[in-house]
């Protein structure tokens, strides 16, 4: 049996800069170590992607560990618990879905005005119009596209997970990740369809903790988006 514990990264920044912490995104990490240290959580393994936000938090909260008088094992950094680039998707498949719906090219426009008022907002046509674009790549409705495929994403997340879950032999293992990567294990968890997982990715918050037992090759859901660590006020989604 092997329990992994699934970190989403911190408040990242804003649109056009997303791969940083905000300096919320830093706090809800230092909450997110004192937890865990709080909590005598031992891993036997700790693992981030190679991108900011997550190596970031990993960094901060496994200092917060530190801090508090705990230890840890070093931080390994595994590139394919990388986010996808939802920027390149938009760049592709936007202009194609605005001349195909007008519904979805006024959505856009609303959702760059929204952005420019409040860079972290996941409200009203941000959200229709990133549901409507993951939903689109998911659906590979655009088969020419170019970047990374749904598919491809899907089984490298899955791989990794399978490659942990395999090696750790009852031990208890962090992996400081994003949102997308969590929602797919926890969709794969509890069996359900590739197009039903945005409604797990919409609700997932920052530094939010998500824990899986693998057992036999087959993969339960203890916890999914805790966020006890926070205070109302400092839950964020983006």
């Amino acid at each position: 049996m092997s329990i992994i514990y699934l970190i989403r990264h911190g408040q990242a920044g804003a649109r056009d800069n997303y791969d940083l912490l905000s300096d919320l995104g830093k706090e809800q990490a230092v909450s997110l170590g004192q937890h865990l240290a709080a909590r005598e959580l031992e891993f036997s393994e700790i693992y981030c992607g190679g991108m900011n936000r997550q190596r970031l938090t990993a960094e901060i909260a496994c200092q917060s560990i530190r801090d508090a008088g705990c230890g840890h094992p070093d931080v390994v950094t595994d590139q394919r618990w990388n986010e996808f680039s939802l920027a390149s998707v938009y760049r592709a498949l936007a202009p194609r879905m605005c001349e195909e719906n007008p519904v979805f090219a006024r959505d856009l426009e609303e959702m760059q005005e929204a952005i420019r008022v409040e860079p972290h907002t996941t409200r009203g046509a941000v959200g229709r119009c990133d549901a409507a674009m993951v939903r689109a790549w998911i659906e590979n409705r655009y088969p020419d596209y170019e970047g990374e495929s749904w598919q491809s994403f899907s089984s490298r997340i899955r791989g990794c997970f399978t490659d942990l879950a395999e090696s750790a032999d009852g031990a208890a293992i962090a992996v400081f990740t994003s949102a997308t990567p969590i929602t797919i294990l926890t969709g794969a968890a509890l069996d359900l369809a590739d197009t039903d997982l945005l409604r797990i990715a919409g609700v997932l918050y920052n530094s939010s903790i998500t824990v899986i037992r693998a057992l036999a090759g087959v993969n339960r859901l203890i916890t999914f988006n805790s966020v006890a660590h926070l205070p109302a006020q400092s839950r964020t989604f983006r």
